[in-house]
Parts: structure tokens; sequence; C-alpha cells
């Protein structure tokens, strides 16, 4: 007999997702390039995560670049917590993740200097299909990956 769990799942993992955790954050974004040291740049920011022993979801690749090259985005796996479910099944669910985005300077502001750049000379939006890539932090073939 199938578990209320394993029949959420095949319905779908966010909605299990969603079920499990109620109104906690599904993820919280960092923009890197607001970030005060060598850490602003995504790909060093990355290196320092991985290097620190967290895995980084790697579906669609560990960094997504939107098609303009302008919307850098990675994020880490959900850790996971043990939650007992109605039914009397313990199973393992993933929590929360951070997301990382990198918003490039547009080209036609390209010659201002550093200090005169805002968040509105940056890319703006997201990309549905980093997005999709972007949720897969808390799949169980994410969780399950080794490092």
């Amino acid at each position: 007999m199938p578990t209320y769990i394993s029949l959420m799942l095949r319905e779908s993992e966010y909605a299990a997702w969603t079920l499990v955790n109620g109104y906690a954050l599904n993820h919280v974004t960092i923009s890197t390039h607001r970030l005060k040291s060598n850490l602003r740049n995504i790909k060093s920011l990355n290196e320092f995560i991985e290097k620190n022993g967290f895995k980084l979801n790697s579906d669609g690749g560990v960094l997504k670049v939107s098609p303009d090259g302008l919307l850098l985005q990675s994020s880490t796996v959900a850790d996971s917590m043990p939650f007992s479910f109605s039914d009397g099944v313990d199973e393992s669910v993933p929590c929360s993740y951070i997301e990382l985005a990198e918003r490039l300077v547009l080209p036609q502001y390209k010659n201002l200097s550093e200090s005169e750049i805002k968040e509105s000379h940056r890319r703006d939006g997201f990309e549905v299909g980093n997005a999709d890539k972007i949720f897969e932090s808390t799949s169980k073939e994410q969780l399950t990956r080794r490092a």
C-alpha cells in the first residue's frame, strides 16, 4: 500500500514540499553582486561554498545562465530533516535552500564606473528555464547525489 508521502511525491515534489513545510520559506536569494568581497563574483562564491562542504544544485549545470548572459544563478541543495507523517511513516524530507544570483550590468551602462552603477543598471527579472532548474534544489535526485 502506498504511503501518504509517496502519493504526494507522485503528483508533485513541490506540492509535497509545500504540504510538509507549510508557510516556511522555500528559499532565499542572495544578490552576489551586492557583496563587498571577491565573493561578489558568483563563480568565486560557488567555489567557496563547495570548498566548505556544501552541495550545489547540478541540474542543468551548477551555474545557470540566462540566454542574454546577464543573469547568473546557482543554488545550494536543500538540507533534509526527519518528518513523521500521520500514517506512521517517518521520512527524510527536504527543507529550504539558498539561491545565488548575479545580475550583470546592461550593455548600455558598461562604461559606468563601479561607483556609478545602480541596481537599475543591472539585468532585471528572472528566467523561467533557470527557475525550473533552481527549484530542483529540493528534489530527491539532488538530495541523494554525492557532492
